[in-house]
């Protein structure tokens, strides 16, 4: 297998003007013109970085936080965030300015994943990517946990629906009083794939598929709300299969759903050359689901009539849209930039992006500038980074065993009793998988203070390169079958955990951060925190622990 790519990765920048050849009747951006913008963008900068020619494999959940209008510059960002052998995750972010007034918003950020494709065929494996910034390493370290999110979405997803079939959801028949039936929303379009539509070597763009999508999927939403639905988000776009020139491109899209003020609609994409054609032999290349809204001429969204399912597979549809709902829901109240921690139980359809937010709260944690050291003792190192309210702690040990067993010990909690005062009792509620567990934990009580307890999410990952941490994360997550007691005051973990760097064959660096509130700061319990007296004496327990328990493997 031949080694191929720019070890600098790919970097592109595109901007555009919108003219009205690229607007809607309301004089804004369309959205199947910025998803093919989108695209173009983040394929260039794989191809950058690949060295050779590059297709769409698939494009996460997307959301339209802004609309441009015409005579407004869009600004496209892509960049290679990590190549896995023929595959590279690519960041993708979108933003308006106003020539006028020089504002600058946010449009999107998304995260698409293209595969090489070099000529003949033939497979080649991508040079890693060259990380210069903190910025690089960051997104290179999230895009392994957002690469597990896509691998595990479908089963996560089919989790849901077995659900929703055990509690009797489904059902052969839908009676509600002025439901619209779904078969008034179906459509089809049939599109015939030209030269301009595909790359060089004739295969189809798959952002010119995405922006069909959109235009049969807004015909089907206007059918149900009679008036101009705007995409908000698009589930994730996977493409099953290639298409090229000559094929005929046939589009099936219908509505799953309402929920009040957002419609679902699921669109298929199925293709032919022409032999197909005549046999009626479709090769299906990609399904995707968009939600939309709509609004009034003053702005305000306008409420969709509810659905009515007319067959078996209709109502499978009307099931699943709940469920990716679930999902999306999930995804944003956990992914928030302003969210401590989910106010949703810890369920099936959020675990993954729980456990996404708990490595990627530690690893920007760990990345942040203008940390200061404390302390210095032998082995040991004390650093503070204070950021409004929030008091964060590094403490960074020396340690004499290899990183793997250090990495064992600290991710087992079970064992924290052993070396740390703070961590009264401790017991695992929860095995989620082999990285993930949940565990109740109390302190001992303060002065003047009740005992507290803590309900924590533990999530460990091995390095996928010499150079790499291992890292242990936890944070606080609500479970509804741990209420919270009379007998203790339930407490938070922000985000805190470990960072283990193999230094040598026999020796490791282990950094363990804690993020704390104002509030919290008096008490600091179940962490290496307290006074810097505390901090020392804890973390020479933990080295003496490790070092202990280490010599005896």
């Amino acid at each position: 297998m031949e080694r191929r790519g720019a070890a600098a990765g790919g970097d592109v920048c595109v901007c555009q003007a919108v003219l009205p050849a690229h607007a809607d009747h309301r004089g804004e951006l369309s959205a199947g013109q910025l998803l093919k913008w989108m695209d173009a963008a983040a394929c260039l900068a794989a191809e950058k970085h690949a060295g050779v020619s590059c297709v769409t494999a698939s494009m996460d959940d997307i959301q339209f936080e802004e609309a441009a209008r015409v005579g407004q510059i869009i600004c496209i960002k892509a960049k290679v965030n990590r190549a896995f052998k023929t595959s590279m995750e690519v960041g993708i972010k979108v933003t308006v300015q106003d020539v006028l007034t020089n504002v600058e918003k946010i449009v999107s950020v998304a995260y698409a994943t293209y595969v090489a494709k070099p000529v003949g065929g033939g497979k080649i494996e991508l040079e890693p990517v060259n990380l210069l910034t903190t910025e690089d390493h960051l997104e290179h370290t999230l895009a392994i946990e957002r690469r597990r999110i896509r691998l595990g979405y479908e089963q996560v997803f089919q989790n849901l629906m077995q659900e929703s079939n055990k509690e009797g959801d489904y059902c052969d028949t839908f009676e509600e009083e002025d439901a619209v039936s779904t078969d008034l929303t179906h459509v089809q379009s049939i599109e015939l794939v030209q030269p301009p539509h595909a790359n060089h070597h004739g295969n189809t763009f798959g952002g010119q598929i995405m922006a069909w999508m959109e235009t049969v999927a807004s015909i089907s939403a206007s059918r149900l709300c009679h008036s101009y639905p705007v995409l908000k988000s698009v589930n994730m776009f996977k493409f099953w299969g290639p298409s090229v020139v000559g094929d005929r491109l046939v589009f099936n899209a219908i509505v799953n759903n309402t929920f009040q003020t957002s419609v679902e609609v699921g669109v298929r994409v199925e293709a032919y050359n022409c032999e197909e054609w005549i046999k009626d032999q479709a090769r299906h290349i990609n399904s995707a689901f968009l939600i939309f809204n709509t609004v009034n001429d003053k702005g305000e969204l306008l409420t969709f009539p509810r659905i009515k399912p007319t067959t078996k597979d209709g109502m499978r549809r009307y099931h699943g849209a709940i469920a990716r709902r679930r999902i999306r829901l999930a995804r944003k109240c956990i992914l928030s930039a302003n969210e401590d921690k989910p106010s949703d139980p810890w369920e099936r359809s959020n675990q993954a992006y729980v456990s996404y937010s708990n490595i990627a709260a530690l690893t920007h944690l760990a990345a942040k500038p203008g940390w200061e050291i404390t302390s210095t003792l032998d082995d040991i190192k004390i650093w503070t980074h204070e950021e409004g309210d929030v008091l964060s702690l590094k403490v960074e040990m020396q340690v004499q065993i290899p990183s793997h067993l250090a990495f064992s010990l600290l991710s087992d909690f079970t064992f924290r009793q052993q070396w740390d005062k703070h961590f009264l009792t401790c017991e695992v509620l929860q095995a989620v998988n082999e990285d993930e567990k949940i565990y109740y934990v109390t302190s001992p009580p303060m002065t003047d203070h009740k005992p507290r307890d803590f309900v924590i999410l533990v999530s460990q990952r091995q390095p996928c390169k010499p150079s790499e941490p291992y890292i242990v994360a936890v944070k606080s997550v609500t479970l509804m079958s741990m209420p919270p007691s009379s007998e203790y005051c339930r407490s938070e973990i922000l985000c805190a955990g470990f960072q283990i760097y193999g230094d040598s064959n026999s020796s490791c660096t282990v950094c363990y951060f804690n993020q704390v509130t104002s509030g919290v700061m008096p008490y600091l319990a179940a962490n290496l925190t307290g006074s810097s007296k505390s901090i020392e004496d804890t973390a020479l327990e933990c080295i003496k622990f490790l070092e202990l328990k280490g010599s005896k493997y």
